[in-house]
């Protein structure tokens, strides 16, 4: 594709494969997906007549079941969907999400602008694939696409049954080639399990598991096999190399490395030269040591073919380096071999600090904590301190949407009318009692939209007052309703806290967050 120039557009590479269509044209950002497409619909519309009344048709039906399913943010996609043209990401609404798929499989889309997200857990293949760049943004820095993520986002180009090849297009920029990737399955990245060790898991191994079982939970998953496994291997290179170094030794003669040998000879004869350069000649002791190599170099050579020494001395520096790489990554797996039973008992160690267990007697906030999957630590203390129970249902939704978010870089949202610093001055708490910062993720910044949202906002109204997209107010929304859900099993036999948190479940569960799809 480099016929088109340094830095093709979209419309460019389009044109270039208007017949491999419908294609998968994969960016990295919310925003370039919208500004692409956009961009493709000023110059292109792939749709018939009647494909363009099928499409009116579907959109129609879905807004029928879903009012106000595009809104004034969406108003363009609306357009763009007439056109053959989409883009799909994590922002839109799931019911616009469930439209958008819909569309491509029955073949109303020609080219799809969309995030990695699309590549993950639906089957949506194409006729092509188009990179838009090989770089992305991981949350800490730009970096090349790792072999197993393109691979995963390529491996949707060709659809069985329709085309005899799937083609994978990148878009080039000659003036960074160095940034664009170049892959091979067979340098595919493992991927390795990670035992988190939760509050709940502890609980959970506490009350249902006896030590021994225990002992085996954190010797048996996935992680633990892997770096056995790998410690199997790392020992059967070992030995190999070793084998290879003792053979390679079988070269050399006795004299190997004494002033008669060649491959001495050689490696002093290059330090002579070094040294006999005007910048060096002056340093201190430079002088004794040229004496001393002209000296060693005097003695009586030995007349042998000491090329074949070199050539086994060269691959012995080879092997010796190797060896050490494996033994290096040997003794880390070695030191890290028990590394789930340490962090499993400084969390329970934790847990007894905290009053949750009594040796392997879980105690009332434990038994709380038992139920909960998410920040439990942090969900046991709001209750317990008394932050939430018997509180305003639109204050209570503000805290717990709080729960666990970490805000992007330029999301905002109004300010709560609520005074939620009770909330932080408990984070604080915490911390100064030993509790590590994962179990303790709190954020005010949602708080407006949830306590809105239970006083029975519309979900325009939380649109106009957040820089949110639509489907991260929704999974907000949905996330906070499932905590709900998580306290209410929580509260066991306190029937006033399990109707309260079923009251503010119910009063969030509808319209727009409480229909899953169209």
């Amino acid at each position: 594709m480099a016929n088109l120039g340094s830095s093709p557009s979209c419309v460019e590479v389009v044109q270039a494969i208007e017949e491999h269509l419908p294609a998968l044209y994969f960016t990295f950002g919310r925003a370039k997906t919208e500004l692409l497409a956009e961009e493709l619909g000023r110059e292109w519309d792939f749709l018939t007549a009647g494909e363009k009344r099928r499409v009116n048709e579907l959109i129609i039906g879905a807004e029928e079941k879903n009012p106000g399913l595009f809104g004034p943010r969406r108003a363009n996609l609306r357009l763009l969907l007439q056109q053959g043209i989409a883009y799909h990401h994590a922002g839109l609404a799931p019911a616009l999400k469930d439209l958008v798929e819909r569309l491509y499989e029955q073949r109303l889309i020609y080219v799809l602008f969309c995030t990695e997200t699309f590549a993950v857990g639906v089957n949506f293949p194409a006729a092509s694939t188009v990179f838009d760049t090989c770089r992305k943004w991981d949350g800490r820095e730009f970096r090349s696409l790792l072999n197993r993520e393109f691979f995963q986002m390529a491996g949707r180009a060709g659809r069985r049954g329709y085309d005899a090849v799937g083609r994978v297009y990148i878009r080039m920029d000659q003036k960074y080639i160095e940034q664009t990737g170049f892959y091979s399955e067979k340098q595919v990245e493992p991927v390795y399990g990670r035992l988190m060790i939760s509050p709940n898991t502890v609980l959970s191994l506490i009350y249902w598991k006896t030590d021994e079982e225990i002992n085996r939970y954190l010797e048996q998953n996935l992680s633990n096999y892997q770096k056995r496994r790998e410690e199997r291997q790392l020992r059967q290179e070992l030995a190999v190399v070793e084998q290879k170094l003792a053979g390679i030794g079988q070269h050399f003669c006795q004299e190997i490395y004494t002033p008669a040998c060649q491959l001495l000879r050689l490696k002093l004869k290059k330090e002579l030269q070094s040294l006999s350069r005007s910048r060096k000649r002056r340093r201190p002791g430079s002088k004794e040591r040229r004496e001393e190599i002209r000296h060693i170099l005097k003695a009586r050579q030995r007349d042998c073919n000491y090329r074949l020494c070199v050539e086994a001395s060269q691959q012995q520096t080879v092997l010796q380096d190797k060896r050490s790489r494996l033994s290096r990554r040997l003794r880390a797996l070695e030191r890290h071999a028990r590394d789930y039973e340490v962090e499993f008992n400084r969390v329970w160690d934790l847990l007894e600090a905290l009053d949750y267990v009594d040796g392997r007697q879980l105690l009332p906030r434990g038994l709380f904590a038992l139920h909960l999957h998410v920040q439990e630590i942090l969900v046991t203390e709001l209750v317990f301190n008394g932050i939430i129970r018997d509180q305003d249902p639109a204050f209570v939704a503000a805290v717990l949407a709080g729960v666990d978010y970490i805000p992007g870089r330029d999301e905002t949202t109004a300010p709560c009318a609520y005074d939620l610093s009770p909330v932080a001055a408990l984070v604080e708490e915490l911390r100064q009692m030993g509790v590590p910062e994962h179990f303790r993720v709190w954020s005010p910044l949602p708080a407006a939209l949830a306590a809105a949202w239970c006083e029975g906002a519309s979900f325009e109204n939380l649109l106009a007052v957040t820089s949110l997209q639509e489907g991260d107010v929704f999974s907000l929304l949905r996330r906070t309703i499932d905590l709900l859900r998580q306290i209410e099993r929580a509260a066991g036999q306190d029937v006033v806290l399990r109707r309260q948190m079923e009251s503010i479940r119910r009063a969030l569960d509808r319209d727009e967050v409480a229909v899953l799809g169209i």
